[in-house]
């Protein structure tokens, strides 16, 4: 018996979610389901691919929570992709939400993990 482990993002509204995808590169087209390495199927409600990567999105329209789940599950490009995908809305968001309480960025470094640090500034 296979278990299923996907990233859990919770977003309001689809269409931040479909900008990080453009911002990302990756090509997405709306699928009602998706069969996984191990064989099992899930529904979805997109299908995103960059290069070898595929990645299927599941939205909850009433909790505003997607969850990204794998091609190939636990690890490999798919796994990655998700992970990139869940860390550019978390960039996103955030960047988003204090560029419009006044802040601006002030540095952006990318660091040797691949996790980006950014300082932000508002002046008074």
């Amino acid at each position: 018996m296979s278990q299923h482990a996907g990233i859990v993002v919770a977003v309001q509204g689809v269409a931040l979610l479909l900008q990080v995808l453009a911002d990302l590169g990756a090509q997405y087209r709306a699928e009602k389901k998706m069969r996984t390495s191990d064989g099992a199927s899930h529904g979805v409600d997109y299908v995103v691919k960059d290069g070898e990567a595929e990645v299927g999105v599941q939205v909850d329209r009433k909790t505003e929570k997607v969850t990204l789940i794998p091609k190939d599950c636990d690890a490999g490009p798919g796994k990655a992709l998700a992970g990139r995908i869940a860390q550019r809305w978390a960039y996103s968001k955030t960047v988003g939400e204090l560029t419009r309480k006044g802040y601006a960025v002030a540095k952006e470094e990318k660091q040797a993990d691949g996790s980006v640090r950014v300082v932000m500034q508002r002046w008074r």
